[in-house]
C-alpha cells in the first residue's frame, strides 16, 4: 500500500450557494450561505485517495489567476502534490456554481475558462509515469490523457477511466468521442454513472449496459456502474459484481463519485482486494462523503470501514 497515483483531469474552485430548494424555470430561491471551496472531479479524487494512504500527484492545467492560486494552495492543504500541475499565463481556471438544496439535491454550473482541457504531452516530465504506479483521469484534455495512458500500458501499469461528463458534452470541451474509444482500449478499469453507459449504449438498465459496454470495449478488467440509490455494478465480461447503497440521509451528495473512485483506487488498485470487496468499499467511501457538506472527503480507512460496520446497505 502507498502506491504513487498520477491524476489528471477536472481540477477547478467550486462557489457553493446553499439554499432552501433549487431554483425552477422563471423562479427563484433564497441563499443561505455562500462560500468558495476547492473541487474539480479529478482533484476530489486525489484528496480522496490521499487520505486513504496513495502518494497522489496531481496534474492539469489551470490558470494563472486567483482561483487557480487559491486551488493549488487548497490542494497542497488537502495532501496533495501539485508540482506537475501547469499554468497558463493569463488564463482563466475552470469553475462552478454549485447550487445545493435539503436532501442532498443539488445542481451544477460550469464556467470551464480556457486552461483546463488544453495540457499537453510535451508541458509535463517526459518520463513522469515511470515514478508512478497507477494512472487515473477523466479524459479532459485528451492529449496528455492519452499520451499517459499510452505509456502506462506500456509499463503495465494500472490505468481507471472515470467518464465523469457524457460523450456529448466532453465533446463541447474538446474532447472527442474518437479519443474515448481509444481510452476505452487502453483502461484497465471503466467506471460512469448510469447517464454515460446509457449515451454509449442506448440501453437504460445499468445491468444491460454493462454488459453492452464490456462486449463491445473488451476493457480489460472490466466496467463499472454507478447508480446512486441503487448501488453500483461491476462486470468484467465472465461475472457481474453488485455493491448496494448504504442506508443514510445525505447532507450534500456533491463529489459521491469521485469518494467512490477514491475509494476504488485505494482498496482495488493499492491495496490489492478482490472486485467485489473493493466495490462495496467505494461505495462507503461514497456514503461517508454524503455525510457532510462540500465536495471532498478527507476520509480514512478507519472511518470507512467504521461507517461499513455499522450501517446497513439497500439490498
Amino acid at each position: 500500500m502507498g502506491g504513487r497515483l498520477l491524476s489528471l483531469g477536472a481540477i477547478a474552485m467550486d462557489i457553493v450557494l446553499s439554499s432552501n430548494t433549487l431554483p425552477y424555470d422563471d423562479g427563484f430561491a433564497f441563499v443561505s450561505d455562500e462560500k468558495m471551496l476547492p473541487g474539480g472531479s479529478a482533484s476530489n479524487v486525489s484528496v480522496s485517495a490521499a487520505h486513504l494512504g496513495l502518494r497522489v500527484f496531481q496534474t492539469g492545467k489551470i490558470g494563472s489567476d486567483s482561483i487557480g492560486e487559491e486551488f493549488r494552495r487548497t490542494l497542497r492543504e488537502d495532501g496533495v502534490d501539485d508540482r506537475y500541475i501547469v499554468e497558463k499565463e493569463n488564463g482563466t481556471t475552470l469553475h462552478t456554481y454549485i447550487l445545493t438544496a435539503p436532501g442532498g439535491h443539488h445542481c451544477i454550473f460550469a464556467n470551464l475558462g480556457d486552461s483546463v482541457g488544453t495540457l499537453r504531452p510535451d508541458e509535463l516530465p517526459e518520463n513522469l509515469i515511470d515514478s508512478m504506479d497507477i494512472f487515473y483521469t477523466d479524459m479532459f484534455s485528451q492529449e496528455a490523457s492519452l499520451a499517459l495512458a499510452e505509456e502506462a500500458v506500456r509499463q503495465k501499469k494500472p490505468v481507471l477511466y472515470n467518464m465523469q461528463c457524457v460523450p456529448s458534452f466532453m465533446e463541447l470541451c474538446g474532447t472527442t468521442r474518437s479519443s474515448i474509444g481509444k481510452m476505452m482500449s487502453l483502461c484497465t478499469v471503466f467506471v460512469s454513472n448510469r447517464d454515460g453507459f446509457y449515451e454509449m449504449t442506448g440501453e437504460k438498465d445499468p445491468q444491460k449496459a454493462v454488459r453492452v459496454m464490456q462486449e463491445t470495449y473488451h476493457v480489460r478488467e472490466g466496467v463499472i456502474c454507478t447508480a446512486g440509490t441503487d448501488g453500483a455494478i461491476w462486470y468484467d465480461g465472465r461475472k457481474e459484481y453488485r455493491a448496494a447503497a448504504y442506508q443514510i440521509e445525505p447532507v450534500d451528495t456533491t463529489g459521491a463519485g469521485d469518494c467512490f473512485l477514491g475509494g476504488l483506487l485505494a482498496s482495488y488498485f493499492d491495496a490489492g482486494w478482490d472486485k467485489e470487496a473493493s466495490l462495496s468499499f467505494a461505495n462507503a467511501s461514497a456514503s461517508v462523503k454524503c455525510l457532510k457538506a462540500g465536495p471532498r472527503s478527507k476520509a480514512a480507512w478507519k472511518t470507512i470501514t467504521d461507517f461499513q460496520a455499522s450501517h446497513e446497505q439497500k439490498f
